[in-house]
């Protein structure tokens, strides 16, 4: 569906109290995932993605091995029916360990995957991540740090696109498919001097035809982030990775907010962050290659204090948002500890703490809900209105409203007009919009058709009620 960002150029004619809001998910209780194995003993990381395929859900996350203090070029599967109850079977594709394990041997650093639906079925996923090319479980074509491409038949079994590097950059980076666009989409972790200090950042960039273009600036820490960070106790902000989701035209992203905290480390020409803790906040590109726009004020959506088991620790989010019945799920990871934790200014082990993750076992992965393509939207308190402009209307169409009623007796009232304000459906004759919908058609007494015609615009009075969503779909 069309989200209603305000920022939207095909709204306006907004009259009464009308607010712009952001919607708050609901956080599933308890990690669905857990450290279990001894491939993920020591603890589990999303940084990964979470697909519905083949009528199952399946996961891919970073793992950390029972025996070592890490190996993030790891990329770990799971299954499941019902995306809460998770199992981890044996691939037999990365021997490690005393037995079999749910490796895959794609052997990159934040690999997440995608679904392409126009390639052939050898490259029908797709994947991304960093290539570190002195761990252990390294994909054993990666000649230098950076980020690479990969193509997989099956989801499990990769190969590089390219022994090198696609992108000189290196560290987390995640990736969707865009129906909208027909496109793969990718954000990319850049670390640049920005603000008088070095900064994590966000680039984005296109897959198209199996072609990966250069990456375009996008997501830049700015002096209200810092404002924020100093609000919430800590002294600066940056942002660590971006979990998306198509929508319509538009993405919206899922900013990994990185608070710090002193001492600033890292030798070199600028000094960047290492210790701190991190939320997730909205931002939205309301079409291709447009600007990236923060909510106003910037509320969390996800709330690390919010998550009992990582309340004093850190979270991140899954690449990308599942589709579950009438709800949209976003997966996230979480540990009881700080970014930097157990690592002394230099980023080396300091011992006993070094080993503190695996001994508490509290990391694990969850999800947080909400109904499907209710993220923003406007209120009226108690009556508001405003149009949107459907655009040229090529054939015989009906228009669906995502919407809630906030209090009893609240409703929306709906007139149609074409080209040169011809109203073809009145308020008068609306039927009134009054039980809350992910989706529910607009009908009048005249129909509910929208003919042909270069122009539609539909508007809405709202009494009690908030609208998030829209969508032209053919009549039938």
């Amino acid at each position: 569906m069309e989200l209603l960002f305000e920022s939207r150029t095909n709204l306006g004619a907004f009259s009464g109290h009308l607010n712009f809001i952001q919607r708050r998910p609901e956080i599933h209780p308890e990690p669905v995932v857990r450290p279990d194995t001894f491939a993920d003993g020591g603890g589990v990381c999303l940084y990964g993605s979470v697909l519905r395929d083949g009528g199952k859900f399946r996961m891919w996350y970073q793992p950390c091995p029972q025996d070592t203090w890490d190996d993030p070029a790891m990329l770990a599967h799971a299954e499941s029916e019902d995306g809460i109850s998770w199992t981890k079977p044996p691939l037999g594709l990365l021997p490690y360990g005393p037995g079999p394990n749910n490796l895959t041997n794609l052997g990159l650093h934040s690999g997440t995957v995608f679904i392409d639906p126009d390639s052939p079925p050898s490259h029908r996923y797709r994947a991304t991540g960093c290539g570190y090319k002195d761990l252990y479980c390294c994909h054993p074509d990666v000649t230098t740090k950076g980020y690479y491409t990969a193509h997989s038949a099956d989801g499990l079994n990769w190969l590089l696109d390219s022994p090198q590097p696609r992108w000189n950059a290196f560290d987390v980076i995640t990736s969707i498919y865009h129906p909208g666009r027909r496109c793969g989409l990718t954000a990319l972790k850049y670390q640049l001097r920005w603000m008088r200090m070095g900064r994590r950042n966000i680039h984005t960039a296109e897959c198209r035809q199996g072609v990966w273009s250069d990456p375009v600036s996008a997501l830049y820490a700015d002096e209200f982030d810092d404002m924020l960070a100093a609000t919430r106790g800590f002294h600066s902000c940056d942002y660590y990775g971006l979990g998306m989701q198509a929508a319509g035209q538009a993405t919206v992203g899922f900013l990994w907010n990185y608070w710090h905290e002193l001492p600033y480390t890292w030798p070199g020409p600028c000094s960047y962050a290492l210790y701190g803790t991190s939320d997730v906040t909205l931002v939205y590109q309301p079409e291709p290659g447009g600007r990236w726009f923060h909510v106003p004020g910037r509320p969390l959506f996800i709330d690390h204090t919010n998550v009992p088991w990582a309340r004093s620790g850190w979270i991140n989010t899954a690449s990308n948002v599942v589709e579950v019945g009438d709800e949209h799920r976003l997966y996230f990871s979480g540990k009881p500890t700080s970014h930097g934790f157990g690592l002394t200014p230099e980023w080396k082990p300091a011992p006993p703490w070094a080993e503190y993750d695996k001994k508490l076992g509290g990391s694990g992965i969850s999800f947080a809900r909400w109904p499907k393509w209710q993220l923003f939207g406007f209120e009226s308190d108690p009556e508001g209105s405003f149009r949107i402009n459907l655009g040229r209307i090529e054939k015989p169409s009906e228009v669906f409203i995502n919407y809630e009623i906030a209090k009893p007796d609240g409703c929306i009232h709906a007139e149609l007009q074409t080209e040169g304000g011809v109203k073809v459906h009145t308020f008068e004759d609306s039927v009134p919009l009054t039980r809350g919908s992910t989706g529910e058609k607009a009908v009048w007494k005249t129909g509910a058709v929208i003919p042909p015609t270069p122009s539609a615009t539909v508007f809405l009075r709202l009494q009690c009620a908030r609208v998030y969503a829209y969508e032209v779909r053919p009549a039938g």
